[in-house]
């Protein structure tokens, strides 16, 4: 009788042998993908990304994943945060992040598949993103964005997600995670379920999202899904949830096409700010955006104010007084 152990000792060591072992795990993973219906996109990505880890492994002379550290790994993120792209930059926090977010992927499957015993990836970091977008969307950008998508099965489903980001300020893992029953329609809510802090929160749909999804889910869904008991809302068109590289490269995607540079993050960042310029209340925002603390909420609102003085030196009559150059009497001391 053959145990499992043996079972695993045997298919390691198949898999491993030779100079091509990397590779051969490579395939298998995208193959693994592939039979998963996960999405091309994303097939893609791990046949760009992980040619580079295997090339910066090889440098540090591991040539069996079986002999791959954390440490590794890490050395390989900070190479790769000094490593300039073709046009001469630093590469961006996000693109940092869907490269080890590959990796992570990728040694989680070798664990899963017995071909490695511990996963020296899992406690891998990812960059924390504070920064606020360098150019917030305006609410016309926002409405080009919003309307780029087809009327076609995918373009509807894609139309869903932008205004479900856009009218709701979740996070794009937020997103990928939704499923159709944290979704209300006739309530207008969404339940965001293990947010940042793994804290749920109940947040409003706007009419507009609302609408959207609800085609989605009449026209779309349905077309889409494969197994009954798929729970995941936003489904790829071979019945799977939908990942968070493909929602991110959906919306860059679209952002092009209106010729605005926009991601899931700065969808976020530009509903946090339309709602503060329109009235909002900070505290009602930093419910909507999860945050813990209102310091981090009051970053949006710095887009804001300046917004607001910009107004001000536009409009106030003291303003335009200074800007026609006169100026304020001397105080007799």
């Amino acid at each position: 009788m053959r145990t499992r152990a043996a079972g695993r000792s045997a298919q390691i060591k198949v898999v491993a042998r030779g100079p091509y072992g990397l590779e051969a795990h490579l395939n298998a993973f995208v193959a693994q993908l592939r039979a998963h219906n996960y999405s091309q996109t994303l097939q893609d990505h791990a046949t760009r990304i992980l040619p580079r880890v295997f090339s910066h492994l090889r440098e540090e002379g591991i040539r069996d994943l079986r002999s791959v550290t954390e440490e590794e790994l890490v050395s390989f993120a900070r190479t790769l945060a000094k490593t300039k792209t073709a046009r001469g930059r630093l590469p961006a926090l996000q693109t940092q992040n869907s490269y080890i977010a590959i990796v992570r992927r990728f040694f989680a499957y070798l664990e899963k598949s017995g071909a490695i015993l511990h996963n020296p990836a899992a406690s891998l970091p990812l960059h924390r993103i504070d920064a606020l977008p360098r150019q917030t969307l305006s609410e016309q950008q926002a409405e080009s964005l919003m309307n780029a998508p087809a009327t076609n099965l995918v373009g509807l489903r894609d139309r869903a997600i932008l205004e479900t980001l856009y009218g709701t300020a979740i996070r794009l893992s937020e997103c990928a995670r939704l499923d159709l029953d944290d979704l209300d329609l006739a309530g207008e809510s969404l339940l965001v379920r293990t947010g940042k802090g793994r804290q749920d929160r109940y947040v409003p749909v706007t009419v507009r999202a609302a609408t959207a999804l609800g085609v989605y889910l009449k026209d779309v869904r349905p077309s889409f899904v494969r197994d009954p008991k798929e729970p995941a809302l936003f489904l790829q068109r071979f019945g799977t949830r939908l990942s968070t590289v493909s929602i991110s490269l959906l919306v860059s995607a679209y952002g092009r096409a209106v010729g605005v540079r926009v991601s899931p993050h700065g969808l976020r960042h530009a509903c946090a700010t339309h709602l503060l310029k329109r009235g909002a209340d900070i505290r009602h925002v930093q419910q909507i955006l999860g945050h813990r603390d209102i310091q981090t909420t009051a970053l949006y609102t710095r887009v804001a104010f300046e917004d607001l003085r910009a107004a001000v030196e536009r409009a106030h009559p003291r303003e335009r007084q200074r800007a026609r150059g006169r100026r304020l009497p001397r105080v007799r001391k």
